[in-house]
């Protein structure tokens, strides 16, 4: 797209109107005809404009000029006073009372009328332009068209008629998201074009390529325009009422759906929808009440010969009206609503006296053994396939299930009788009601059947494919009544499995556990549970829509409007599930079964696991190519292996697997906490308080048990897969981790590797920190990275290389230097040099000079004794100090290390540069003084580095002595060393140009050429560039 709009076509970019905004008629361009032609006062007519041709006479051109304008005042007048009219709505609503005390002049005297002004008449290099798109969109050249049209807006972006033939383009070239916002922006430009905006809205709602939320929340957008331009569309308000039933706010659309059925009580697809949006709504006792009344209104109005506007009155308006009863728990009404209205539907309404039987459903029976009782039947009347083989199976499940909930069990259990949940046709004819086989199983478990309920628990399940937690766990309550503790922990861990925030099925869980004495297993279960307890009470604060416990009876409203076509539903989209937050996986091992299930279930995890390891393992030379889809296979593959492996608790001590679980410790918070926590679990789950509590008592770990564990733990694999394997399995996956830009979850990788009791020897531990350095230095963290260089330093006492080790990675780490001098890394330091300075001095003048430390060691024959000053240690303290400005507390260190290493190139250019820099301090007493011994050092340092055999070493030293001079604002001595680290590098290049190792070139060029430049020398700033500043 041209660069010249691509800002302007980028997202929703546009804002609603006030809705205090006065708009004046604009010409109307319509992008579709009005589809509401059976309302009259749907939709504003256009009103249609003469026109008058030019005359010779100028009097006469002058007259018609006035009559015109004349026409326009008096037409916006109308248009002011008609927006001020009443249309039917509550008061209070927005476009109620619009245009009332404005803009309505009284006689001479009144005021003038506000708004933008009218657009102005496009120019005749514009409208020449617009033919020129308008030829080539029509010859199929759409790159020119959108050049002419691109041309047009930037001359005047305000040109309606560019911004639709803009559109259009965008269309032809299959650009939906670019058409959308350029048909926006042209019906910005008429604000008061009600189809424009309503063409807006349509094309966004049949945009089937963009993002469904982002088109949605458009058309909201164009609605709401639309409805300002005519407050008395209905149209308008019932396309905003089904998009926001679409992006879930119902209570909004329920209330706009009962605003309409004032206007339109017999739309029943209107009424279909507020129904929708009554049963996920706020109050929805108070809406469904209000559908139900508004659909008693329909029926009465077609049984007596109504009409019935967008649709007919169907089976599954019987079933949803029969649930509007039974969501307010009036259940007699529910089953005559349903007898009353199916007989209705199949012929036999004169048949009012089945309504006498108020204890009995015989009207709906297999034969006529019961009905002929009944003296008012007449045999043959009708036949016999319009009694009970014409009742629905869903509405004959709905009788069974009130009959049940009336204590009316034979005959609940008689309509039940026609559902046979071993029959496939059973299973074939409700695929399309599966909520019907849930409620009659749940019906059945309050009514203590609870063989019956685990049979249409069991055809639930064969209907839907896709695992429901709340059935697991009913059906997992109803093996535990029936005493199978074996299949009712199957049932619990895969309701787990299905939503990880299940906390019935834990806590049902946790209970088997305790009495099966898996204390431990049944602790985890219940904390779990607590943490998503106070999650969800969280979330309830916030007052979100659509998160009440009767979610399970609204959710299926949607399948009850489907057409009724075998095996067919209605397109659409679905809402988009509630994002939950990431939990780590863990294996839940089966503890109830026998051993024989428990082995058989065991080897088949294993088999998986040992499948995945195979596949991270053929996948790995792969990875290195950098293909995305590999590395997101390889990355999920072991992030399964690593989740397993974090999952056993004999890996890991106690107190480490619950800090893994993310459930904290319950063992060392202190009294109030604990009590918090509790009254946290009361508001929610009295029996989860009560069962922490008990446990936490039974499960307080030793320090002595947690080392038996260590001791006795000798396994040397788990899955069949080497611990070895294991340990590079965590850091590779770290370290991707860490390169995928998620150095939070790397660090939890590796500290999962440390904490496990398998890899508690050196070599691993040193092998975990530095994959642990590796994700630091990855992410610029270099907060860790002094932390991971403080653990080598601790663990290798009295080693340089610990020391460098600290220096490297604070230097490699791409951050601020903050925490390299941060003050608990100065006391480290500080505390290391004490703890060197104590093992060497004698011990009664270390007693007088050095108090105790607990950084060094007691013992005169411990291996990490000092042996003698450390260099690089003294070097590293002075230069933190150095960082911090600190010149005179960082001079004493490093001529402490000059005095130990003289010939020490480094000691003597870190003397130099401190003395430098002390002497450009506003404190400094003697700046002279400092700068002369500053350059003595420097100067040995040049000295020494000037024999090296290496033209780098020989590069550096030129450019650091050129560097200092320039510090002190000596350009021209400066200059001079520039120029010998280019003579330098001149006389070392290889035959074909370049330079054999690291240099300097870039450098000493670039100050050069700055320096030719400030002086007027540009002729010699362009050489250097050309010779040396060119990039290959």
């Amino acid at each position: 797209m041209d660069a010249r709009i691509q800002g302007m076509l980028r997202g929703n970019d546009f804002q609603d109107f006030a809705d205090d905004e006065v708009l004046p008629d604009f010409p109307e361009e319509s992008y579709g005809g009005n589809e509401d032609g059976d309302d009259a006062n749907d939709d504003d007519g256009e009103e249609d404009g003469s026109e008058i041709s030019d005359a010779d006479s100028v009097v006469f051109q002058l007259q018609t000029d006035m009559a015109k304008l004349d026409a326009d005042v008096a037409a916006f007048r109308a248009a002011q006073i008609e927006d001020g009219e009443d249309v039917d709505f509550p008061e209070g609503h927005q476009g109620a009372a619009r245009g009332r005390g404005r803009g309505r002049g009284r006689g001479r005297g009144g005021r003038r009328l506000r708004g933008p002004r009218k657009a102005a008449e496009p120019t005749g290099e514009i409208k020449y332009r617009l033919g020129q798109a308008s030829l080539a969109f029509m010859e199929e050249r759409y790159e020119d068209a959108m050049a002419v049209v691109l041309e047009v807006i930037r001359v005047n972006a305000e040109t309606h008629q560019a911004w639709v033939m803009l559109s259009s383009i965008f269309q032809e070239m299959g650009k939906t998201d670019e058409a959308m916002m350029s048909m926006v922006f042209a019906a910005h430009l008429r604000p008061k074009d009600y189809h424009g905006w309503m063409a807006c809205a349509q094309f966004a709602l049949d945009d089937i390529q963009g993002s469904r939320e982002k088109n949605l929340y458009t058309a909201g957008l164009c609605f709401s325009a639309a409805i300002r331009a005519n407050p008395k569309s209905i149209k308008a308000r019932i396309g905003k009422a089904n998009v926001s039933l679409e992006q879930g706010h119902a209570t909004f659309a329920a209330a706009e759906y009962e605003r309409v059925l004032k206007k339109r009580p017999y739309d029943i697809e209107v009424l279909r929808h507020f129904a929708e949006a009554s049963f996920d709504a706020k109050d929805s006792h108070k809406y469904v009440q209000s559908s139900r009344d508004a659909y008693q209104r329909l029926i009465t109005h077609a049984r007596g010969g109504g009409e019935i506007k967008n649709g007919e009155f169907e089976w599954s308006d019987v079933f949803l009206y029969g649930e509007m009863f039974a969501f307010l728990e009036q259940y007699e009404a529910a089953i005559i609503a349903v007898r009353s209205l199916s007989r209705w539907l199949l012929g036999r309404n004169e048949e009012s006296f089945w309504e006498q039987f108020e204890e009995d459903d015989r009207e709906w029976d297999r034969d006529d053994g019961r009905r002929l009782d009944v003296l008012e039947y007449e045999a043959g009347r009708y036949p016999l396939e319009l009694y009970g083989f014409s009742l629905p199976l869903d509405l004959r499940a709905k009788l069974g299930t009130y009959r049940l909930k009336l204590g009316h069990e034979d005959e609940g259990l008689r309509h039940l009788s026609w559902l046979n949940p071993f029959d496939p046709a059973t299973e074939d004819l409700l695929q399309d009601t599966p909520f019907v086989v849930k409620e009659i199983a749940t019906q059945l478990i309050e009514n203590e059947r609870i063989g019956m309920a685990l049979q249409y628990f069991d055809l639930y399940r064969k209907i839907v494919i896709e695992p429901d937690p709340e059935v697991l766990v009913q059906q997992g309550q109803c093996y535990l009544q029936m005493q199978d503790e074996s299949s009712a922990e199957e049932c619990f861990l895969a309701a787990i499995e299905a939503d990880d925030n299940n906390i019935d099925a834990r806590f049902e869980l946790a209970k088997m556990y305790e009495k099966a004495r898996e204390d431990e297993e049944a602790f985890i279960l219940v904390s779990e549970a607590m943490q998503l307890e106070r999650r969800q009470a969280e979330d309830d604060e916030d007052g979100e829509e659509d998160t009440s416990a009767e979610r399970g009876r609204k959710a299926k409203v949607l399948r009850i409007l489907a057409p009724k076509k075998p095996r067919e539903k209605k397109p659409g989209p679905k809402r988009a599930p509630r994002e939950k937050e990431p939990h780590p996986t863990r294996y839940r091992p089966r503890r109830l079964g026998g051993g024989d299930k428990r082995r058989d279930y065991e080897n088949q995890v294993t088999e998986k696991f040992k499948e995945k390891y195979n596949l991270v393992q053929q996948l790995r030379s792969q990875v290195a190519s950098g293909d995305k889809d590999v590395v997101a296979m390889w990355m999920a593959a072991a992030k399964d292996l690593v989740d397993d492996f974090r999952s056993f608790k004999e890996f890991y001590p106690w107190e480490k697997y619950l800090q893994f679980l993310g459930h904290g410790s319950f063992f060392k918070e202190n009294r109030k906490e604990a009590q918090r926590g509790i009254q946290v679990g009361d508001q929610g789950n009295r029996g989860l308080a009560a069962m922490a509590e008990r446990l936490q008592h039974n499960l307080v770990p030793s320090e002595t048990m947690e080392g038996a564990q260590q001791l006795a733990f000798q396994r040397h694999e788990h899955r069949g897969i080497p611990f070895d394997a294991w340990l590079e399995l965590f850091l590779e996956y770290a370290i991707s981790l860490a390169q995928a830009q998620q150095p939070q979850e790397a660090y939890l990788v590796c500290q999962s590797a440390r904490d496990s009791i398998v890899y508690k020897s050196n070599d691993s531990m040193f092998l975990i920190h530095v994959a642990w350095a590796a994700c630091a230095v990855q992410a610029g963290d270099e907060e860790t990275c002094v932390a991971v260089a403080r653990f080598f330093m601790r663990n290798n006492y009295a080693a340089t290389d610990s020391y460098r080790m600290f220096a490297a990675l604070c230097r490699v780490c791409q951050s601020p230097i903050s925490w390299y001098a941060s003050g608990p890394a100065q006391k480290y330091m500080l505390r290391q040099i004490k703890a060197m300075d104590k093992t060497l001095l004698p011990p009664e003048q270390a007693a007088k000079v050095v108090k105790g430390d607990a950084a060094a060691p007691e013992g005169k024959d411990d291996p990490r004794r000092h042996e003698t000053l450390d260099v690089c240690l003294l070097m590293l303290y002075g230069h933190i100090l150095l960082t911090s400005t600190s010149y005179t507390y960082a001079l004493s260190y490093f001529l402490r290390a000059l005095s130990i290493d003289p010939e020490n190139p480094m000691v003597n250019l870190s003397i130099g540069i401190a003395y430098v820099h002390y002497a450009f301090k506003r404190q400094a007493e003697n700046r002279q003084f400092l700068l002369l011994q500053g350059f003595n050092h420097l100067f040995r340092y040049y000295e020494d580095r000037i024999k090296s055999p290496l033209s780098a070493e020989r590069q550096e030293a030129h450019y650091n002595l050129g560097r200092a001079y320039h510090l002190i604002g000596t350009y021209h001595l400066a200059a001079e060393y520039y120029a010998r680290v280019l003579r330098e590098a001149s006389e070392h290049r290889r035959g074909d140009g370049s330079w054999k190792q690291e240099d300097f070139i870039v450098e000493a060029a670039m100050n050069l050429r700055t320096f030719a430049i400030i002086n007027g020398d540009f002729t010699t700033a362009k050489q250097l560039a050309e010779e040396w500043l060119v990039l290959e």
